[in-house]
């Protein structure tokens, strides 16, 4: 049986606040799936930063993919 791959994305981008790296990780995550994904968002931060801390240079953020899973569609509005 093949197994199915599993991935996180990390996406660094800029705000008008500041860096900030998104980590888009599966629903299921477990803890040990956060850990490998904190380890690597905190190698970026140290590569585009030279420090490996986030004192408040870079943003670290986790997407809510469940709030898209329930994302229900209205359509336009003012069309009854």
């Amino acid at each position: 049986m093949a197994q199915t791959q599993r991935h996180a994305n990390l996406r660094p981008s800029s705000t008008e606040k500041g860096q900030v790296i998104t980590a888009a990780v599966p629903l299921d995550c477990s803890e040990t799936d956060f850990l490998a994904v904190s380890r690597q968002a905190y190698a970026l931060i140290k590569r585009l930063t030279g420090c490996h801390c986030a004192s408040g240079r870079v943003s670290f953020v986790v997407e809510d993919g469940f709030a898209e899973a329930i994302r229900v569609d209205l359509g336009p509005a003012g069309t009854d």
